[in-house]
């Protein structure tokens, strides 16, 4: 599991980390079919304003969101996930919703579908404690003589902390909105859960029982018992216990 989010300094406001291994994210699909709206892609502000404005012109309004989707930009995820909210629209996921997907656009529906098989997956989010470093930051590190490294990198993470907590404090009040606890972005970075990770496990995700507690609720399994798999993919998410 990758129990920090990675987030560049520039951008850590901004972005949230997608499902790794991944490369560049190509233009998000965004469009109607058997009456469903799909989003297929990263989440992004483009996007999200194709989405609305087909489900606007839509008729009969689509009464569903299929959406398949490793991540993307914060900002957008929470765009996306107060407009879910607002039009109560059913939250439909057949393989994978993850980061800013899992984190803001799945408990933001009032009933979601998923297949048996389908993961959502959260791997940190704006509140956490703690971040990784990007690619480029790591190599300049690595450069340095070791008793710098750790010291530049402490500067390097707080400064991550600092840039991200206004955002954060927007996190805040989104879940407040939607009536989630903030900590399901964060759970699986606790040290409990650290003995169950694995090389291939790249995040974590609950029981239907335990997104209950966080306050999500109404999650229909197609074909239960629900057992989240990625397909053609030997990457895996742990399922951790809540409190």
């Amino acid at each position: 599991m990758n129990p920090k989010p990675r987030l560049t300094l520039a951008a850590a406001c901004l972005t949230a980390l997608a499902l790794p291994p991944t490369a560049a994210a190509s233009s998000t699909q965004v469009f109607i079919d058997n009456g469903e709206l799909n989003y297929v892609g990263s989440l992004t502000a483009d996007a999200n304003q194709r989405a609305f404005a087909l489900f606007s012109q839509a008729q009969p309004r689509p009464a569903i969101l299929s959406i398949r989707s490793k991540g993307g930009v914060t900002g957008a995820g929470i765009e996306l996930g107060r407009w879910v909210h607002a039009q109560g629209l059913t939250v439909k996921v057949m393989e994978y919703c993850f980061s800013s997907c899992a984190n803001y656009v799945f408990p933001a529906a009032p009933r979601k579908v998923v297949s048996n098989f389908a993961v959502v997956g959260y791997h940190g989010g704006l509140s956490s404690m703690s971040f990784q470093l990007d690619r480029e930051q790591e190599a300049m590190l690595k450069t340095l003589p070791a008793g710098q490294r750790e010291a530049l990198r402490a500067k390097l993470e707080q400064a991550v902390r600092e840039a991200a907590a206004p955002q954060a404090a927007e996190e805040a009040l989104y879940f407040a909105l939607i009536g989630v606890q903030q900590r399901i972005t964060t759970l699986g970075q606790s040290p409990a859960h650290a003995q169950a990770e694995t090389e291939q496990s790249v995040g974590w995700t609950y029981s239907i029982a335990d997104f209950a507690k966080l306050g999500v609720r109404d999650i229909r399994v197609v074909n239960p018992p629900w057992k989240p798999a990625f397909v053609n993919s030997d990457k895996t998410v742990i399922t951790i216990g809540v409190d």
